[in-house]
């Protein structure tokens, strides 16, 4: 009975100790019922391992991350806020972002992201902030939004987006702010709605005068709010027949 008791005691202890262990080179606390975790400034090449799993607030700010792989954050599923800005991202995989169901605050800003796993988002109703600012990336798929009803500040400026599909922001029913500013957009047929949006939302878009057309040459450095009207009609196509001229000569000389 008495080794049965120790047992116990002893596999209570391992499992609260899995739950609120720290990672050496991070700092954990508990306040007002919420675990925080931080690992901001600490020279980090990656995400370190062992973190509470009830942890919903964790700063990786400013360290040298270059990758974060697919199951960095399957056993933090309680994250409601992640900080990931100022570090060297280049690459996300698909599904490492999917598992945090609960996330509000998302912060991958100035790192050096191309390419971006959007699908995660699928997941991430509960997202209320996305700062994805000071990137590389260079497009986002009209359905990118589609699920984050919740969604209130959007912050995509700095990045090289040429285009933004219409309707890509249609889903964002509780958007409030956005930032676009500082993208080189091709101003051509294509981006007309975006010029239209603007000047018709209701919702902040700071640096109206900082969102300009990189392309076409002559309309360099035009406010996309100013963007003439375009001829964007769609051609005409007529299909004329003509008979082989040839092969009617060559037959007539039978």
């Amino acid at each position: 009975m008495a080794t049965k008791y120790l047992m116990l005691i002893a596999l209570g202890t391992a499992v609260i100790g899995s739950v609120h262990c720290c990672p050496e080179q991070c700092t954990c606390s508990d306040k007002y019922n919420h675990q925080f975790a931080d690992c901001a400034y600490k020279n980090l090449l990656e995400v370190p391992m062992g973190l509470p799993s009830n942890v919903t607030t964790m700063s990786l700010s400013a360290n040298k991350i270059k990758v974060l792989k697919s199951k960095t954050f399957i056993n933090v599923t309680q994250m409601t806020s992640l900080w990931l800005a100022h570090n060297e991202i280049v690459t996300i995989e698909r599904d490492t972002l999917a598992p945090m169901i609960q996330l509000r605050n998302l912060d991958i800003s100035h790192n050096k992201i191309v390419h971006f796993p959007w699908e995660d988002l699928t997941n991430l109703t509960a997202l209320k902030l996305l700062k994805m600012n000071n990137n590389e990336m260079v497009s986002i798929p009209k359905n990118a939004f589609s699920n984050l009803k919740d969604l209130r500040s959007v912050r995509i400026n700095n990045n090289k987006f040429t285009t933004i599909v219409q309707g890509t922001f249609d889903a964002l029913t509780a958007m409030s702010h956005l930032q676009i500013f500082h993208n080189p957009f091709i101003c051509s047929c294509n981006l007309e709605w975006l010029r239209d949006w603007i000047t018709k939302s209701s919702i902040s878009i700071p640096e109206q005068n900082n969102i300009v057309c990189d392309a076409p040459s002559h309309l360099n450095g035009t406010q996309v709010t100013s963007m003439p009207k375009l001829d964007c009609k769609a051609p005409s196509v007529s299909i004329t027949y003509q008979p082989n001229i040839e092969n009617n000569e060559l037959y007539e000389g039978y």
